[in-house]
């Protein structure tokens, strides 16, 4: 009876991670900036958070595992057209496009934050370093015959493997979510977001 009540894991899980969202709403209350942690919420969550609030990704601070993510005010004067106002309740939020996947604004942001957060003048080099490293230890193991090279051989072609895969990863998902909000556009002119009313 109790897991007819409450579901099954995963669907409770489902659940928690919806309401989430709701624990941070009420800091988009007009303020000039809002600050959370990449911990806290997850990247589509925060941005379909500060979509409907009328913010948008500023930076993401910090360079350890736990980083801020930076929400301003959007200064795009349509934004008022689409966004509910600051302090709305959650459950009002909450029907918004952007949490919906039925906004082009909310796909633009997301995108932003994937390239703001995307440091491409690290990621590249290191790549870069990683490669060579692992040319050079391969040629060396060639001329020495020296087994104890394989392992660090092996760990750096896997590492250089992950790198460029992330950095893909990411550049085919923002690509996807351009893609996403033109279709978007398209589909609700003339400002991309599904016509609703807050209720």
């Amino acid at each position: 009876m109790v897991s007819e009540v409450q579901g099954t894991f995963a669907e409770r899980m489902a659940e928690a991670r919806r309401r989430r969202p709701a624990a941070f709403a009420h800091l988009f209350d007009g303020r000039p900036q809002v600050v959370i942690k990449t911990t806290q919420l997850l990247p589509e969550q925060a941005i379909q958070l500060a979509t409907a609030y009328g913010y948008r990704h500023l930076e993401t601070r910090g360079s350890k595992a736990v980083r801020r993510r930076v929400f301003v005010p959007d200064p795009d004067a349509a934004v008022h057209l689409e966004a509910v106002a600051p302090g709305t309740p959650f459950e009002v939020a909450a029907q918004h496009p952007a949490f919906h996947g039925a906004s082009a604004r909310a796909a633009r942001n997301h995108a932003e934050l994937i390239k703001n957060e995307m440091n491409l003048l690290k990621l590249v080099p290191a790549a870069v370093f990683i490669f060579l490293g692992a040319i050079g230890m391969a040629a060396q193991l060639i001329s020495t015959g020296q087994g104890a090279l394989i392992v660090p051989l092996c760990f750096a072609v896997l590492l250089d493997t992950a790198v460029v895969w992330l950095t893909w990863s990411r550049v085919r998902k923002r690509r996807g979510l351009l893609a996403q909000a033109d279709r978007l556009a398209q589909q609700y002119p003339p400002y991309g977001f599904r016509a609703w009313t807050p209720a």
